[in-house]
Parts: structure tokens; C-alpha cells; sequence
């Protein structure tokens, strides 16, 4: 049986250090978000016809997609941060700021980390870690 990994709290440093690593994975799911929804039309008119037929070559792919991507979600996952959007590449990380559970947030493609939230809310009440 797999262990449940222990919650992580990261400092502001222990998540930059692992920015450049958490851009490749989240950019390859990204990536693969993307790939998977140009794959949805098919895999909906395969499922609907399941019964009546014995697989297609699209449906093989899709899973091969969706396997990779869970790759990735995976590695990101074990590294202790939370994946909030899998089409939008964002990410918390786990920080305690002054005394209490927050989240430090980066979007992908943003350069580094500069914003936190509160538990309870998301990407739209970001706050600024400086100032």
C-alpha cells in the first residue's frame, strides 16, 4: 500500500528553488490539456457508439495523452505543490504566513512567484508576497 506523503509547507526560497523544474512539468500538461481537448469531439462519438464497436486508433491515442498527463500531474503532486488548473497551468504551493495556512500562487508562464492567497480563495484574490 502507498503512503499518503506528509503535507509540505514551502518557504518562498523552497518554491523558487523548484520553479525551473515546475515550468517543464507544468508546461508539458499544459500541453497535453490541450492536445486531449482536440481529442473530444472523437472520444465522445466513440463512447456513444462503444457498445457497437471494438476500439479505434483515436481512442488508443486519447488514453496515451491522458496517461502522460497524469505523468506530470503526478510529479508535480509529489513534489508537495496543489494543482488548481490543469488548462491554465496553476499551481499553489503550501506556506505558512504569519501563523496560518496559505498558499503561495504562480500561473504558468509568469516568471516567478510574487503572489499568495488565502485558502479559501483563489487565483482572482491574489495578494502581491511584497508590500
Amino acid at each position: 500500500m502507498k503512503q499518503v506523503a506528509q503535507r509540505r509547507f514551502f518557504t518562498v526560497d523552497e518554491a523558487r528553488t523548484l520553479l525551473p523544474q515546475l515550468k517543464e512539468w507544468v508546461g508539458e500538461f499544459v500541453g497535453l490539456s490541450r492536445e486531449l481537448e482536440k481529442f473530444r469531439p472523437v472520444v465522445e462519438k466513440l463512447a456513444e457508439t462503444a457498445a457497437q464497436n471494438t476500439g479505434a486508433p483515436e481512442g488508443t491515442a486519447y488514453l496515451e495523452v491522458l496517461l502522460c498527463l497524469q505523468k506530470y500531474l503526478s510529479k508535480v503532486q509529489e513534489a508537495g505543490c496543489l494543482v488548481k488548473s490543469v488548462q491554465e497551468g496553476l499551481v499553489d504551493f503550501p506556506h505558512m504566513r504569519e501563523g496560518r495556512e496559505v498558499y503561495l500562487c504562480w500561473k504558468y508562464g509568469e516568471d516567478d512567484i510574487e503572489y499568495w492567497h488565502e485558502v479559501d480563495a483563489g487565483y482572482t484574490d491574489r495578494f502581491p508576497l511584497v508590500g
